[in-house]
């Protein structure tokens, strides 16, 4: 089968098409035919070497929809033909998280490209648990973003921030894959949002996506957000750049919940534990969204309250053209791949 393999650390261009084998599924394992595979911030941080345990030799991509070409012995809930969105990491499913509903959780996480097979090729191999069956319609390539980013952003906002109608959420990186649906997600739930952006083109995007209120700023955003809500500051916010986080503390309400789920450029931050203490602030990371939060992603965007915001589809073999418009930020929402 067509992989595209990471040759070795470094630009776009050690991204290269090869002839590997194909896998061969074992028991409780099913083959998926990759029918379209979503472009992550996380890959490029792989690809340039600034993942903790990352390998070269490998394929990328975490993001995918395809179909079922072959199940292995032992599975009965999926069938050869069935169209389903992969869960972005392996679990084992026996600890006491997984039995508990929370899989992201799990400490035999596997990540794909480090411990697993990427979504970069023609197939993949993955536990039948970990392949979710799509709703009826809802085609691949606004599917393959069901896990990351939205369901992401569902883990994030509804787990861990508890989002309640009437709150007003701060999301930062707002023109992004994570950002752009969590505008998106914070509308449906009855939320107050105010986007911040690095690029003033991006103010009509990010309005028309739900935002009511956007700012354009490279970081230093906290006077304005004061000012935008009465110096109350912000119920809740999506810190998914990381580099921010300082500021972002300080735009935030008593009692505020600040989620960490992006580390863009990792680099540590400066943080006040007075103001943590005097705001009463919660802050915690995210990351993947369990199974369950998955399936809830693929209902909203089956039912149109989350769009999948997709900024171009492009075949496999341009991946490299994808990594740099990525990493040159001249894309809104999500790159997929799709077709040879």
């Amino acid at each position: 089968m067509k992989a595209i393999v990471l040759k070795a650390f470094g630009g776009p261009e050690q991204l290269q098409v090869e002839e590997v084998p194909t896998p061969q599924v074992g028991a409780g394992e099913v083959l998926v035919r990759v029918e379209a595979a979503g472009v992550c911030h996380h890959d490029l941080l792989h690809r340039a070497g600034h993942l903790p345990g990352a390998h070269t030799g490998v394929v990328l991509g975490h993001e995918v929809a395809g179909e079922v070409v072959e199940v292995g012995a032992g599975v009965h809930h999926l069938a050869v033909g069935a169209r389903v969105v992969v869960y972005q990491r392996r679990f084992c499913g026996q600890c006491r998280d997984c039995l508990r509903g929370r899989q992201d959780l799990c400490r035999a996480l596997g990540l794909p490209s480090v411990d697993t097979e990427g979504a970069y090729a023609e197939y993949l191999r993955v536990p039948a648990i970990s392949a979710i069956e799509l709703p009826d319609g809802l085609d691949y390539v606004q599917a393959a973003l069901a896990s990351c980013p939205i369901g992401t952003s569902v883990r994030a906002l509804l787990g861990e921030a508890a989002l309640k109608p009437g709150e007003t959420v701060l999301i930062n990186g707002a023109s992004g894959g994570l950002g752009a649906h969590q505008i998106q997600l914070a509308k449906a739930y009855g939320a107050r949002v105010i986007a911040v952006t690095g690029s003033a083109d991006k103010r009509e995007l990010l309005h028309n996506l739900g935002a009511d209120d956007v700012i354009v700023a490279n970081g230093n955003y906290s006077a304005e957000v004061w000012a935008l809500t009465g110096k109350r500051g912000v119920d809740v916010a999506m810190e998914n750049l990381g580099s921010t986080l300082e500021d972002t503390l300080r735009s935030m309400a008593l009692g505020g919940r600040v989620v960490v789920l992006g580390n863009v450029a990792p680099a540590s931050v400066p943080v006040n534990p007075g103001l943590l203490i005097g705001r009463r602030i919660r802050l915690q990371g995210s990351g993947s969204a369990t199974l369950e939060e998955v399936r809830v992603a693929l209902a909203l965007i089956k039912g149109g309250q989350v769009k999948p915001l997709i900024d171009r589809v492009l075949p496999f073999h341009q991946v490299a053209e994808a990594h740099a418009l990525l990493e040159s930020r001249q894309v809104t929402g999500r790159i997929v791949l799709s077709g040879w």
